[in-house]
C-alpha cells in the first residue's frame, strides 16, 4: 500500500482488506468537510457477480453526514462499531446498506493528522463479525491512516521545496537574466512597451513560468493562479516576478500585453 498513489488509496485498502484479511467487502470513504464520499467498494472472488449495483452505487458521491448518523459519529468520535442487521433500518446508510445486505458489517475511522480523512467498512457478507475481525479493521485503518498522512507530507515538503526554490532563485536569478539595466531600472522607469520586445533576444522562460504567464494574460489573479496549478500563492509571487524582469515590465498589464503581442505572435508563425 506505501506504492499507492493517492487515487490509489482507497482501491488499494479495500483489496487487500479482502484479499488480505478474508472480508468479502470493503469500502473506502473519504470526509471531506461536512460530508461523507464512498469512493471505492471491492468484492472479494466468492461473491463477486453478486454486487454489480453496489459497485456502480459506490461512486465518489458526497453524502451530507446528517444523513448518515453512524458514519457522523464514526468521524467525530473516531472509534470503530459494529451493526447487525437488527439496526439496519434505523442506524445504517440505507441506500448503499440495502444493495449490500450483509448480515453486519463494521466500520472504522482513518486518521491522519489527528483528524479523520476518511473511513473503511467491511463486513463478512452472510456471516458475523468477530471481535478479530474488529482488530484486523483496526489494523488496516491505522496502516491507510499511515500511508496517508505520509502522502500529505510528502505534498507538504514538495510545495515548501517549491517555495524555497523561487525564493532562492529570485534572489539569484537577477544576475543570471543577461537584463541586470532592465532589473535596476525598474523601480524609476516604467517598463517598456510590449512592441519593443519584438527586436529583443528571445527569452527562456521555464515550463512553470510560461504556465504562469499565460494564465496571468487572462487576468487571473495569484490565488486563481495557485488554484489551477496546484501551488502556492507564494510561488506564484515569486514566478510573477522573475517573469517581470526577465521581459522588463513592472505592472501584469505590461506582462499580458508582452504575451498578446510578442509569445501569441510567435506561436503563431
Amino acid at each position: 500500500m506505501q506504492s499507492a498513489d493517492d487515487s490509489a488509496t482507497g482501491a488499494v485498502a479495500c483489496r487487500e482488506a479482502c484479499a488480505s484479511l478474508g472480508f468479502s467487502k470493503a469500502m473506502f470513504s473519504w470526509v471531506r468537510g461536512a460530508s461523507w464520499a464512498p469512493e471505492y467498494v471491492h468484492v472479494g472472488e466468492g461473491v463477486r457477480d453478486e454486487f454489480d449495483e453496489l459497485r456502480s452505487a459506490v461512486d465518489g458521491t458526497a453524502v451530507p453526514l446528517l444523513r448518515a448518523p453512524r458514519e457522523a459519529d464514526l468521524v467525530r468520535h473516531r472509534r470503530p462499531y459494529v451493526l447487525g442487521r437488527n439496526a439496519f433500518h434505523r442506524e445504517a446508510y440505507r441506500p448503499l446498506i440495502d444493495l449490500s445486505d450483509p448480515a453486519a458489517y463494521a466500520a472504522a475511522p482513518i486518521v491522519a493528522g489527528g483528524r479523520t480523512v476518511a473511513t473503511l467498512h467491511v463486513d463478512r457478507n452472510r456471516d458475523e463479525i468477530t471481535d478479530e475481525d474488529v482488530r484486523l479493521l483496526l489494523l488496516a485503518a491505522r496502516i491507510s491512516g499511515t500511508v496517508i498522512a505520509a502522502q500529505n507530507n510528502r505534498r507538504r515538503v514538495r510545495r515548501v521545496g517549491q517555495e524555497l526554490a523561487a525564493l532562492v532563485d529570485d534572489i539569484v536569478h537577477p544576475a543570471l537574466t543577461g537584463r541586470p539595466a532592465t532589473y535596476f531600472a525598474e523601480e524609476t522607469h516604467p517598463g517598456p512597451r510590449a512592441d519593443e520586445h519584438t527586436r529583443g533576444p528571445t527569452i527562456d522562460f521555464t515550463e512553470r513560468e510560461d504556465e504562469v504567464l499565460r494564465l496571468l494574460a487572462t487576468g487571473a489573479s495569484n490565488q486563481q493562479i495557485a488554484d489551477r496549478l496546484v501551488i502556492s500563492d507564494g510561488t506564484v509571487k515569486c514566478h510573477v516576478r522573475r517573469i517581470f524582469r526577465k521581459i522588463g515590465v513592472s505592472s501584469r498589464a505590461q506582462a499580458a500585453a508582452y504575451h498578446r503581442e510578442v509569445r501569441t505572435a510567435a506561436a503563431t508563425r
